[in-house]
């Protein structure tokens, strides 16, 4: 669980920054100028057919305060009983540049034709990860998948974060060109 904490980068909370309400809509939020894209707006339909816990829906595993003030972010898990993974879905004004120069993620893949680049954690023990960013108008959005502590993953983890990227691809702010 602390992995996904440690993965956003330094910062402090965002005082007086909007929540995302939970939302059936299809329609994807268009980020605000000065804000990186919000993932919690993806849609709780999407989520669903995601195979993900619409009711899991955070911003932060350890409290209500947004992880740091750079990156938006929300977190899902896969449903229970027996749900073995977070997965976190990261938003910033960086770009893939500056996620390929954080010491924390390695073994990054060439972009596939959706645009995807696929990266594994460089922690020094064995851990349940995977990840796949997405460069996109005005930043970058990864998804990083986390096995819980102490649940047996229930499948691979790169197949099982590409299944669900694909599957919320279309709820993306418009890929970079």
């Amino acid at each position: 669980m602390g992995v996904l904490a440690s993965v956003a980068g330094c910062g402090g909370a965002t005082e007086g920054a909007p929540i995302a309400e939970s939302s059936t809509s299809s329609v994807v939020a268009t980020p605000v100028a000065d804000e990186p894209w919000d993932p919690c707006t993806i849609p709780d339909s999407a989520v669903k057919a995601a195979g993900l816990d619409v009711g899991s829906k955070s911003t932060n595993l350890f409290g209500d305060a947004p992880l740091s003030t750079e990156w938006k972010t929300c977190i899902w898990t896969d449903p229970d009983p027996g749900s073995w993974y977070f997965l976190g879905v990261f938003s910033s004004h960086n770009n893939l540049d500056y996620l390929k120069t954080n010491d924390q993620f390695g073994n990054f893949t060439d972009a596939d034709s959706a645009g995807a680049v696929q990266f594994r954690r460089t922690a020094n023990y064995q851990e349940v990860s995977c990840g796949v960013a997405y460069e996109v108008i005005g930043g970058v959005v990864y998804f990083i998948l986390d096995g819980r502590a102490g649940r047996e993953p229930k499948g691979e983890p790169c197949s099982e974060i590409g299944r669900v990227t694909e599957s919320l691809r279309t709820n993306l702010p418009a890929r970079a060109r």
